[in-house]
């Protein structure tokens, strides 16, 4: 142990251990919030370009395009982002399920971000 480590209080085997509690701490329990017409849904899968909610209780119909908002907290930071999606397949057994297009860069990289922390990639 070099004398640096000595008086800083620390070893890598110290600093190692405290990165893993801090990411821990900010890992997502959930994916995003999905917010259709003010009605909040928790998606039963969710990745990057699409997403299955289930039970649904909505008005949309298979092929109907339509506009919605993805919740989330990065850290502190909470995060609304406006996007717009298709329906691809809507009935009871299978729910919701629906594609989504990128948002715009900025905030395509911060829900980049949140899946990769919810992921634990």
């Amino acid at each position: 142990m070099s004398w640096l480590s000595k008086i800083t209080g620390g070893g890598k085997s110290a600093a190692a251990s405290g990165s893993s509690g801090a990411a821990q701490r900010e890992r997502p329990a959930a994916p995003p919030m999905i917010v259709i017409d003010h009605h909040e849904y928790t998606p039963e899968e969710f990745a990057l370009g699409s997403f299955r909610i289930r039970p649904y209780d909505g008005d949309l119909i298979a092929k109907q395009q339509f506009d919605f908002h993805l919740v989330f907290d990065l850290g502190n930071d909470p995060v609304n982002v406006s996007c717009r999606g298709l329906v691809v397949k809507m009935n009871e057994q299978t729910g919701l399920v629906a594609r989504y297009q990128s948002p715009q860069p900025f905030y395509e990289r911060k829900l980049i971000d949140y899946i990769r922390a919810w992921k634990g990639v």
